[in-house]
């Protein structure tokens, strides 16, 4: 479904790519792409009707429907969706998501979270079910699982509303009561609307009557009718009005006089310095260029510093297992996908990242040996609050009596790897923003 939302008229700093009509692939790849970077601005303002516009754009203009990009794009919208209380249209996007990739988790949890806000618990608990298969050791899942099977267990449907009659006899559902005009004055004064009701205010309806009453005078002929521009002649000049030199222009021109003239100097247009230019586009207080003085929006993609500080802080990490245990070190970071952009607005910065990854680590266990396994991290956003989903998982050459270990050390999210691992995330943080 088309959102009501998506036309550049509303939100004019995308009327570019709002407006914009690729026409070969690797163009709408282009604009799709710069549509989701400034979408993600736009959720992390929690601007949600402005994100939906920019998710709508991208689906429409979408070279790859049925993929696993359009997918996260109708995810995405449903979140945008659900954020303001459209829960029906987050569930149709939450539905289009799963359609076009089976093994897109986000997009069950997107299903879940609108079916149970529609009160559809038992397709809730379908859609939680199918997100526990894809992802086993998601916590979370379970326990949203477990949340929709107990509010479809205690879920009464209600009872249909009987039939009430309508006009002329006829049997229907019941309707909304009629609002009384002193309760939709008081209503519209209380919002800042309009306050009138019927076609016409009271004072509107006087007025009228008194010019019916009032047979209208004959508009007087201007002395110098025949000097009155050729375009403008049998036209109601209300509005209009003559200049010193006689022109005829808007109500609203405002003519100086001399006096004035010489008050505001000379405002002709001048051409720009070299060494104007040069100063003007210097970076600013506030951190985006001297030509957008205004702070309206700017975004500078940083995505590769991040992703080799990520790299940095988190490859090395050791830690030490209490009483000698041994110790845990990550030794690797795979699949590391997303971005990270820095933007100004309003001479605001906003640090902006998104990232999903795999750590590879290693054990060496006294009297155990050798383990190791991998902790995968989905979701890595500034949202998250330093509380990441993370998926265990240990190698099956792991020797038995090390599952004990690993789970209390290297599972947990209490102590251990998962703890140290959060902190250096943190530090990622700390640096990102005082690069920037």
């Amino acid at each position: 479904m088309a959102s009501s939302f998506a036309g550049p008229s509303r939100f004019g700093m995308h009327s570019d790519v709002l407006s914009a009509t690729p026409e070969d692939d690797a163009s709408k790849e282009r604009l799709v792409e710069e549509l989701k970077s400034r979408a993600k601005v736009s959720v992390g303002q929690k601007n949600w009707p402005e994100a939906e516009a920019l998710y709508t754009k991208a689906i429409e203009v979408n070279p790859a429907p049925g993929t696993s990009a359009a997918a996260a794009l109708h995810g995405n919208r449903s979140m945008a969706r659900f954020s303001m209380g459209n829960f029906a249209q987050a569930l149709e996007d939450a539905n289009e998501a799963v359609a076009a990739d089976a093994s897109y988790s986000k997009g069950f949890y997107r299903k879940g979270q609108a079916c149970s806000k529609l009160n559809r618990f038992s397709e809730a608990v379908a859609a939680y079910t199918s997100g526990v298969a894809l992802e086993p050791e998601n916590k979370l899942f379970k326990k949203l699982l477990k949340k929709a099977e107990e509010d479809a267990a205690n879920y009464t449907e209600p009872a249909d509303e009987p039939p009430v009659a309508s006009v002329g006899g006829a049997r229907g559902p019941p309707s909304a009561p009629i609002e009384s005009d002193a309760d939709f004055r008081a209503r519209m004064a209380a919002t800042g609307g309009p306050v009138a009701t019927g076609p016409m205010t009271a004072q509107a309806r006087k007025k009228d009557a008194s010019a019916k009453a009032t047979p209208a005078a004959p508009r007087a002929q201007a002395a110098d009718s025949e000097e009155e521009d050729e375009d403008l002649k049998g036209v109601n000049l209300r509005g209009y009005k003559k200049t010193s030199d006689g022109r005829t222009t808007s109500f609203f021109n405002n003519e100086l006089d001399e006096k004035s003239k010489a008050l505001i100097g000379d405002i002709t247009p001048q051409a720009i310095k070299p060494t104007d230019a040069a100063a003007a586009a210097a970076p600013t207080a506030g951190g985006g260029s001297a030509w957008n003085s205004a702070g309206t929006f700017e975004a500078k993609n940083k995505t590769e510093w991040a992703s080799a500080k990520l790299e940095e802080v988190l490859v090395g990490l050791e830690v030490s297992l209490p009483e000698g245990m041994g110790t845990v070190k990550v030794h690797a970071l795979k699949d590391l996908t997303g971005d990270a952009e820095v933007t100004t607005m309003r001479n605001k910065k906003k640090y902006l990242f998104d990232f999903e990854f795999t750590l590879e680590w290693r054990g060496e266990l006294k009297d155990i040996g050798s383990c190791k396994g991998t902790l995968k991290y989905p979701d890595v956003t500034p949202d998250c609050d330093g509380e990441y989903d993370v998926l265990y998982e240990v190698d099956k050459h792991t020797p038995p009596q090390a599952r004990g270990v690993l789970d209390a050390f290297v599972r947990s999210s209490a102590q251990g790897l998962q703890p140290a691992i959060t902190s250096r995330i943190g530090s990622f943080i700390e640096a990102y923003k005082a690069e920037f």
